[in-house]
């Protein structure tokens, strides 16, 4: 973290303009997801696009999402997630996800295709590039945000597609690699 000094000689942080800090860190291109937790007709989704993996030994991931996300109450209360990783076909799932007035519980995956996956943690979206369905480890809160940590006790690849990719304020399909 930047600082200045003050007229005292103390320490003080230095302010990043927040609209700056994000129209500098939208150009980043991020893959999509949508997070899962819950069952039945307490199951809830929202789209995540901060997922990374942390560690393959032992297999971790996270994500994070503003505090008092309604889906941090259930990634707690059940002990875990799963995350599906979006295709290039999805983004209208992305939006659906993203909408904060979006139909809650099992009514807002009402025609969603679901995997037939059994997770007490979450649902596996169908049409999806992979999943993970994770445990979770711990809540760390971060500003604004909770950054959630998870085990994963099971991922699968389900398609060979391009991923769902954010950049610049909208959604784009991965384009052809850049020889090395």
């Amino acid at each position: 973290m930047s600082a200045a000094f003050g007229t005292a000689g103390t320490e003080l942080p230095v302010m990043v303009d927040p609209a700056e800090l994000r129209t500098v860190a939208r150009r980043l291109p991020t893959g999509v997801t949508v997070v899962t937790a819950g069952r039945g007709a307490a199951v809830h989704g929202m789209t995540v696009n901060s997922f990374t993996t942390v560690s393959l030994a032992p297999a971790l991931v996270s994500f994070s999402v503003r505090a008092g996300a309604r889906v941090l109450g259930l990634v707690g209360d059940g002990g875990g997630f799963v995350v599906s990783l979006l295709s290039a076909e999805q983004a209208g799932l992305a939006r659906r996800f993203a909408d904060p007035d979006r139909l809650t519980g099992a009514a807002g995956f009402a025609d969603v295709d679901l995997l037939d996956e059994a997770t007490a943690g979450g649902v596996a979206l169908a049409g999806a590039v992979g999943y993970f369905v994770c445990e979770t480890e711990r809540f760390v809160r971060a500003g604004d945000h909770v950054v959630v940590l998870g085990s994963v006790l099971r991922c699968a690849t389900l398609r060979d597609t391009p991923p769902l990719l954010f950049e610049g304020g909208g959604f784009h399909a991965l384009g052809a690699a850049v020889p090395g």
